[in-house]
């Protein structure tokens, strides 16, 4: 995968898919019910991963050589909260 036009077509499948499941996983969450409860820490766990992927991306190098780490390391704080928020719901809903 040297070449950076499939790198980046793979990178927006994965987004694609994951923004797909947080429109599914929200939709779900408004259906009422307890067990559609469940879909609120399944929307924050998929947008920790899509704030993971963007770090990821972020802490490439790019075509010109550069890398952004500043901006990567603010996606992989937001994904790690995001995340904490995620396990958080999950254990109320538990207990």
């Amino acid at each position: 995968m040297n070449d950076p036009t499939a790198s980046t077509r793979i990178g927006n499948i994965i987004m694609i898919v994951l923004c797909i499941g947080c429109i599914l996983s929200f939709a779900l969450s408004f259906r009422g019910g307890e067990i559609t409860m469940l879909g609120f820490p399944i929307l924050f766990f998929l947008a920790a991963l899509m704030q993971f992927f963007q770090a990821w991306q972020r802490f490439r190098k790019d075509i010109r050589g550069k890398n952004q780490k500043g901006a990567g390391i603010a996606f992989l704080i937001a994904g790690i909260l995001m995340l904490c928020v995620s396990y958080i719901m999950i254990f109320c809903l538990w207990v």
